[in-house]
């Protein structure tokens, strides 16, 4: 009896460890361990340290390959591991509406201010016309102290309006510290220049140091789209589409980011030029292939592209300079793309 009462004690116990077990496996054996083998002997292959920044890359890049089932299982094991990103980028789009919302706040107290003393100008004027017009002393008096009282509010309004000046001059310096440290663009939602110069710098190292194969490519709207928007509210619009477009159809381990006037910067990692292009010529296809309708009017695209490989044979300036500088020579009705050599 006793021996029976303790069996299923270790019954129980048994059957937890089991099913922990059996999670284990389910994650990592069988084609999970086939496939990280394979991202392995990948990276050897290609002579690229199998770093953990590199094994991630490569990994991201391969598992798109896979079967959707596998993707999916993949999928929502690395979703916890990305969330932090998203987190952070929602946090800074946090503290940038609560700094407007304060911006706004203090020119609406200026505007009290300033409204009040229209007031209090207002019925010295009129005390000032009832003393000539009139001998209603009652009505002299009621003003006068109407007047006593407002220059006690403009006195309270005033000083109330320094400190609320003087903290948001405190916050105004906190926000510019976390703009300064921010990697991410405020309009667009992707990565910003600071966050992309940096990483291109460390592209440059890694191919003068390990020939890492890096390549970028520079998007941008033509001219000729863009002038037919008068605003810049719907410029603006047509523009994050493209960056949505090209966000959703890229590696985990890429890059978007705006670079300026409305030139977008996509960075493949661990890439060369054979399979960018590739993987340029279906992007581009896929927006060709949308519909864009700003205001309710479809707008024909038409798009720049170019790309090179990371060297470092140039600067990173000098390099982004010349394919800036590429950009009119392609478009929808010459070349979609073109490649700096």
């Amino acid at each position: 009896m006793e021996d029976d009462f303790l069996a299923g004690f270790g019954a129980n116990f048994g059957s937890s460890s089991e099913r922990e077990t059996q999670k284990i496996q389910k994650i990592s054996g069988g084609e999970f361990d086939k496939f990280s083998k394979s991202v392995l002997e990948a990276l050897v292959k290609d002579n690229v340290p199998p770093i953990p920044t590199n094994y991630r890359i490569y990994f991201e890049k391969m598992l798109d390959s896979q079967t959707m089932t596998f993707k999916k299982r993949i999928t929502e094991m690395m979703e916890l591991d990305s969330k932090q990103e998203g987190k952070q980028v929602v946090i800074e789009k946090k503290v940038k509406k609560s700094f407007s919302a304060l911006n706004i706040l203090l020119q609406d107290m200026a505007m009290i201010y300033k409204n009040t003393e229209v007031i209090k100008e207002m019925i010295a004027k009129r005390m000032s016309e009832l003393s000539i017009n009139s001998g209603n002393l009652a009505l002299n008096a009621t003003l006068g102290a109407m007047q006593i009282d407002i220059d006690r509010y403009l006195a309270l309004l005033s000083r109330y309006t320094y400190d609320i000046k003087e903290k948001f001059e405190e916050v105004s310096h906190t926000y510019k510290s976390i703009e300064e440290q921010s990697d991410f663009d405020p309009i667009f939602e992707i990565y910003n220049k600071k966050f992309l110069l940096h990483t291109l710098e460390l592209c440059k190292e890694g191919y003068e140091k390990y020939n890492y194969q890096n390549t970028i490519v520079l998007f941008k709207i033509k001219d000729s789209v863009l002038s037919k928007l008068a605003d810049t509210k719907d410029k603006n619009i047509l523009l994050k589409n493209i960056a949505k477009i090209i966000s959703k159809n890229i590696g985990k381990g890429d890059i978007l980011a705006h670079y300026q006037d409305g030139i977008f910067v996509l960075l493949l990692q661990h890439c060369n030029i054979q399979n960018a292009r590739k993987i340029i010529e279906g992007l581009i296809e896929r927006i060709y292939n949308t519909n864009f309708f700003i205001s309710s009017v479809e707008v024909d695209m038409n798009l720049e592209v170019v790309m090179s490989l990371i060297k470092d044979d140039l600067s990173i300036d000098k390099l982004l300079d010349k394919m800036i500088k590429m950009l009119n020579t392609t478009g929808k009705d010459s070349q979609n793309f073109a490649v700096l050599d």
